[in-house]
């Protein structure tokens, strides 16, 4: 099964996602890249800059999937 990370990025910072998940397809990741940036962005306050951040999906030859806005 391929594996997908999950990297969250700004317009400053990157945080690499370096364990990754293992999923069927690339639809199955776009669509858990959606729900983290749902949570993630639930979880923040309202004066959080959350416009800048993304949930940027790749898989393991480090080719984008998907990104997903916060």
């Amino acid at each position: 099964m391929p594996r997908y990370y999950f990297h969250l990025r700004s317009r400053d910072q990157f945080i690499w996602d370096q364990e990754g998940v293992d999923l069927p397809d690339p639809a199955m990741a776009r669509g858990a890249a959606e729900r983290a940036a749902t949570e993630l962005r639930s979880g923040l306050q309202e004066s959080d800059p959350i416009y800048s951040w993304t949930v940027a999906v790749t898989d393991e030859s480090d080719q984008l999937i998907h990104v997903a806005s916060l």
